[in-house]
């Protein structure tokens, strides 16, 4: 840096990028006390924006423009106006420089926001007119977008009057690429506008937006002099910018007329790019076409503004009656490339992701591509099925042909006709199927795919799609030709062989897990599993699987031990050291831990045999792992409390072993996972063997005592409620007077402090537990108990009862909401006839207000269940619709949206076990409540003095009968 002359901050710079620890926190230390200094911000604006052009100054100006934008951002006022007047200079000088220009047009709309710029304003408007060159005008139109980007809303209003000249300009015979950064420049602000609440800008946009589709329009036309490269380039910006216009509703009125100019020549473009795709789908272009400006990503862009205009109201009419053609234009670029194949054999990974993700991005024109397909079948359901029936028809028939005459690319044909029949026919309904246009296909498309899956002639991608055609229309299969699922089951067995080729094995798996839950010979299932040789490749594949390969090779093994039990535990002596490999090989992916976890729970459940090998091969993985590091003992826990659902009471010494060190380790951790991990498998200890859980009380009770106190986040003590409940009722006799009050004391404390609606309502529960088991004992040791809060001393039950008021309307879980409303009414009836209890609970809890959270409780329950009965009536109506071709599919998605009336706890799971907390929950006696039967029977019996929540009441309890004689009895 000797050729600049402030070397000062050169050696500053140096030493904030030294590798020396100590030298770069003492410059940071001097850049903290210099930042505001006189002059400094002048003399880093200078360097930064016009320093050395040499490769060695380049990282100290990218820090100088770095330190530049910090003080701009946060710092501006406080700078002397001769040093904001200098780095306004100095940063207009520097406009235009490539190597730094992000951050020096970052560090100018920082300024721009932070007040007038005169001199920039002329400068941006002098650079737009078409005496300034291309180079000038393309600098200020990238900082005029940078300013769009990063400035306030009176940036945005000052930036309105260069609209016409941008107009102008990229109207003019400037370079395409100067075009394009103007197509760039009006989204960005179109977009700015919009989001903005300044409605006489948005009229703006809207008046001038006409005159910017026909420059738009004029671009997609193009210029003969043109190469191809710059017209799909130019072409592309422009479909980029109307696709996002058109997501603004307000713009669509404003473009209907304008948006056929545009489509027109860029669907002819893709028309004239079909020989040049041609040969990027036979030949290997190492991917160039999906790059930015390529031919992908531009048939892409044209697939995706279609899908936009298809689900617009007011813009699908410019669809209408083109859908035929729209569709045997781009449906032939959805054929695999060389490229795509050949990433695909290397990382079968990416192609199980391209066929199971939706939002996976991966090849971009066959994605993009599904979409359009979707699109038009939902937009235009009888003219999209009709063109795509003949589609299909035509590229097998083109494939297959191309095939018998030896053709090497032809099967993409074939692969590409099988996609898009499973695309079409997904949308449909098996009945529905039959009686549509694409009917007369499906005996070819199911009977080709069935004989593709088991030729090992075929190119193993065809043979790949006719495994994911029969996995995607599965319900199809086994309703119209059921008689083949067993040779479909041997085809995939087949298939998931060793020596086949992966992408094969990957796709055969699918078809396999999903036909075998179709057949119920479970002689023909356990020859497939052992003597075809199913579970042994499986079992290679999973030592050597990882990601989605993995993912799909234990859900595989799920499904098969849930359908085959048996067969599985004839094999346990290979399965579960399986499992532990796979558990120790993966023991930094959660999600992997997570899928293992569902195949032990599995396993443990559905057979006896295998669940005692699961236990002697992992209970050694948990006592090592449980000693280990905490994320390791984390996932043990969960483990653990998988084995343990099922383990043989009384507990072995190994189990109990395991539950030590459980609380040993959880003692030391403050990590919320590893504490709610710990805290359900120990619920479950108790719950199963409450007699040996006796022998660890110290430490169950330590452990409680650690979760509720003031140390630990919500998240961290989120199940601590079950835990406390099951030692009240499994210890309560045990525990001294004095430690039971102590815990009692140290649970109102919890809730009080409690942030998390989960945590306060499942320790609201803990004492409406209490109270429906010992209505006077609970209320005396709350009523003698007191407790710090905040800045004074509060009685136990006052606290208690106006922190429950308080949360009670987040209560929504029903077996909460059972046992504290009726828990209330218990507690109302005594305070009406018990007036020391009504001054022990205070102003917040009076028999007045106790009353209006009981009726607040009813009402609720009448809400609901209003709401469960209509979205009953709207699903019959549904189910009717689905008969007809027609149906309205708004209707449906309306009608699913419950979630203020619904939860987690009011849906029976339809596996075969439940969540710990879960099950705890369903055994109590309460769960079962009728509770809206419950609360209006109390009510009646109420008396009331507010005229106001009488007539609340009468209104509910009416309300309460009218549901019931509607459904001959009370909603449970």
């Amino acid at each position: 840096m000797a050729e600049w002359h402030d070397q000062e901050l050169c050696r500053l710079l140096l030493s904030l990028n030294s590798a020396e620890r100590s030298e770069r926190q003492q410059a940071e230390q001097a850049l903290e006390g210099a930042k505001c200094s006189a002059g400094f911000a002048a003399r880093c604006s200078a360097f930064g924006a016009c320093g050395p052009s040499s490769q060695e100054a380049l990282p100290l100006r990218q820090l100088a423009m770095t330190i530049v934008r910090q003080i701009t951002q946060k710092n501006w006022s406080q700078l002397a106006a001769a040093d904001q007047s200098a780095c306004r200079e100095a940063l207009l000088r520097g406009l235009g420089q490539a190597s730094i220009e992000g951050l020096l047009l970052i560090c100018i709309a920082n300024v721009r926001s932070a007040g007038a710029w005169p001199d920039l304003d002329l400068r941006l408007s002098q650079g737009l007119s078409l005496k300034s060159g291309d180079a000038e005008a393309n600098t200020c139109v990238e900082c005029i977008i940078a300013l769009l980007e990063e400035g306030n809303l009176d940036v945005l209003k000052s930036l309105g009057q260069l609209q016409a000249p941008l107009l102008q300009l990229v109207s003019s015979e400037v370079t395409p690429a100067l075009r394009r950064t103007c197509v760039r420049a009006h989204l960005q602000s179109v977009t700015a506008v919009m989001t903005s609440q300044h409605t006489e800008a948005q009229q703006g946009v809207e008046h001038t937006l006409p005159q910017w589709l026909e420059a738009y329009a004029k671009l997609c036309e193009g210029q003969s002099s043109w190469p191809p490269t710059e017209r799909i380039k130019n072409t592309f910006a422009v479909l980029q910018a109307v696709t996002a216009l058109c997501r603004f509703r307000e713009l669509v009125e404003s473009m209907g007329d304008q948006i056929e100019a545009i489509l027109r020549p860029a669907c002819l473009l893709v028309q004239n790019l079909q020989p040049d795709y041609e040969v990027v789908i036979q030949s290997d272009d190492k991917g160039e076409s999906e790059e930015e400006g390529g031919m992908a990503s531009f048939v892409a862009q044209c697939m995706e503004l279609i899908q936009v205009l298809a689900g617009r109201s007011k813009l699908k009419a410019l669809l209408k009656n083109r859908v035929k053609s729209l569709i045997q234009l781009f449906v032939p670029f959805m054929r695999i490339t060389e490229a795509q194949a050949e990433a695909w054999r290397n990382d079968p990974n990416e192609y199980l992701q391209q066929e199971e993700d939706d939002h996976f991005r991966g090849c971009m024109v066959r994605l993009s591509g599904e979409g359009l397909l979707s699109s038009m079948l939902e937009s235009f359901k009888r003219e999209a099925t009709r063109s795509l029936a003949n589609v299909v028809e035509t590229l097998i028939e083109k494939g297959e042909n191309g095939r018998a005459a030896g053709d090497a690319n032809a099967w993409k044909f074939t692969e590409l006709g099988l996609l898009t029949f499973s695309i079409a026919a997904a949308e449909a309904s098996v009945k529905s199927l039959q009686r549509s246009e694409l009917a007369p296909l499906v005996p070819t498309a199911l009977s080709l795919a069935a004989k593709l899956s088991g030729d090992k002639a075929a190119p193993e991608f065809l043979r790949a799609r006719a495994f994911s055609l029969l996995h995607r229309l599965g319900d199809t299969v086994t309703a119209l030709v059921t008689q083949e699922v067993p040779h479909l089951l041997e085809a995939a067995a087949a298939g998931l062989a060793p020596s086949e080729p992966l992408i094969v094995r990957v796709s055969a798996c699918r078809v396999f897990c999903r036909f075998l839950t179709a057949t119920a010979d479970e002689t023909l299932r356990e020859d497939l599993l052992l003597k075809k040789g199913v579970l042994a490749s499986l079992g290679a594949l999973l030592r050597d699987a990882d990601e989605e390969l993995l993912h799909l090779c234990l859900e595989s093994l799920c499904i098969i031990v849930k359908k085959c039990p048996k067969t599985m535990a004839a094999v346990e002596g290979d399965l579960c050291p399986l499992t532990v490999q796979i558990w120790r090989r993966c023991a930094a992916d959660p999600m992997v831990h997570m899928q293992v976890l569902d195949l032990v729970s599995c396993c443990v459940f559905v057979d006896q045999r295998l669940q005692r090998a699961m236990e002697e091969h992992l209970l050694p993985v948990v006592h090592s792992d449980l000693q280990s590091e905490p994320h390791l003992a984390c996932s043990a826990m969960g483990l653990f409390g998988v084995l343990l659902k099922h383990s043989a009471v009384p507990f072995g010494p190994e189990v109990l072993n395991c539950a030590g060190l459980l609380l040993a380790k959880a003692m030391q951790s403050d990590e919320s996972m590893m504490l709610q991990n710990a805290c359900e498998t120990l619920v479950l200890l108790v719950q199963r063997s409450a007699s040996q859980g006796a022998e660890l009380l110290e430490q169950l009770l330590r452990f409680a005592e650690r979760l509720l106190g003031p140390d630990l986040e919500d998240d961290a003590c989120l199940y601590v409620g079950p835990l406390a409940m099951l030692l009240f009722a499994n210890y309560g006799r045990m525990l001294p007077a004095q430690l039971q009050v102590g815990l009692l004391q140290a649970l109102v404390l919890r809730l009080a402090r409690a942030e998390r609606p989960y945590l306060r309502q499942e320790l609201v529960v803990v004492f409406a537990r209490l109270l429906h088991e010992d209505l006077n004992g609970s209320l005396q040791a709350l009523a003698g108990m007191e407790v710090p809060a905040k800045d004074a001393i509060r009685g136990g039950l006052e606290l208690l009862m106006s922190t429950w008021l308080a949360v009670a309307p987040e209560i929504r879980a029903r077996r909460a909401r059972n046992v504290t409303v009726s828990a209330l009414c218990r507690v109302h009836e005594r305070s009406k006839e018990d007036s020391q209890l009504r001054s022990l609970l205070g102003e917040a809890a009076t028999p007045e207000r106790l009353l209006q959270a009981i009726l607040s409780g009813l009402e609720f329950e009448n809400l609901r269940c209003g709401q469960l009965r209509e979205a009953e009536r709207n699903q019959v109506l549904e189910d009717s619709d689905e008969e007809d071709e027609e149906a309205d599919d708004e209707t449906r998605k309306q009608n699913v949206l419950l979630s203020d009336f619904l939860d987690l706890e009011d849906v029976d799971s339809d596996g075969s076990e439940g969540d710990t907390f879960q099950d705890l929950e369903r055994k109590d006696p309460l769960a079962e409540m009728d509770l809206q039967k419950v609360l209006a029977q109390y009510l009646v019996n109420q008396e009331c003095q507010d005229p106001e929540l009488r007539q609340r009441m009468m209104q509910a309890i009416q309300e309460a009968s009218s549901l019931v004689s509607m459904s001959g009895g009370y909603a449970q």
